[in-house]
């Protein structure tokens, strides 16, 4: 599987996780769980942090297609007498039917704001642990001109092995914005640190793009 394979697979089941959310939960039981992800973020950044997590998702959830999302959502409902119209030409059926679709969409439109608290989450941790990422590419980067200047060969089976567990690693923070479950922030740094070793790797063993 190419790279680019890989990494569309990851976006592709990052996406089908927002759609299928809503469907493992009432009405009821999202909007606990959206009240849980908010207590869960001021609980492990503190209140200052959490707070500004809140308003960054706010301000995505208003002010980015997101709100677009999300307004195309609640435009999808059915009105009273749209529901009342299916009660009457397909009877109790059609307003069950009528009743688990607005559910459904309104079940999304909270999946769209946990989405834009999460995204914030990991823009937050992505620009804390960016010493992490540069320090594990410059290592990378010296032991590669190590090899080059001891006639050191590259290692492509190690390139390729790295770069599949690299893809998958660095699409965490991609599924976590869709995940059906809570997950801490704090597990972010944990996360830095599985990259960083097959990051380093991936690096020290790519081809030169021009000669030797």
């Amino acid at each position: 599987m190419k790279n680019s394979q890989h990494l569309g697979f990851w976006l592709l089941l990052a996406a089908l996780g927002f759609f299928i959310a809503p469907m493992l939960r009432t009405t009821d039981e999202m909007d606990s769980f959206l009240r849980t992800e908010v207590q869960q973020t001021r609980l492990a950044m503190g209140d200052r942090l959490g707070g500004l997590v809140t308003s960054v998702a706010n301000g995505l959830f208003s002010n980015t297609p997101l709100a677009m999302l999300a307004g195309e959502l609640k435009a999808a409902q059915h009105t009273k007498a749209e529901q009342e119209l299916g009660a009457r030409v397909a009877g109790p059926v059609g307003e069950f039917a009528s009743q688990v679709h607005n559910g459904y969409l309104k079940r999304m439109v909270k999946q769209a704001y946990v989405v834009a608290m999460r995204f914030a989450i990991v823009v937050f941790w992505l620009v804390a642990l960016l010493p992490v990422f540069v320090a594990a590419v410059y290592d990378g980067l010296m032991l590669r001109s190590v090899k080059l200047a001891e006639f050191g060969s590259m290692r492509p089976a190690t390139f390729t092995l790295a770069g599949l567990i690299v893809i998958p690693v660095l699409a965490l923070p991609l599924l976590y914005l869709t995940l059906p479950f809570h997950m801490s922030p704090l597990l972010a740094p944990a996360w830095a640190a599985l990259v960083a070793l097959p990051l380093s790797l991936l690096v020290s063993n790519s081809q030169p793009l021009f000669g030797r």
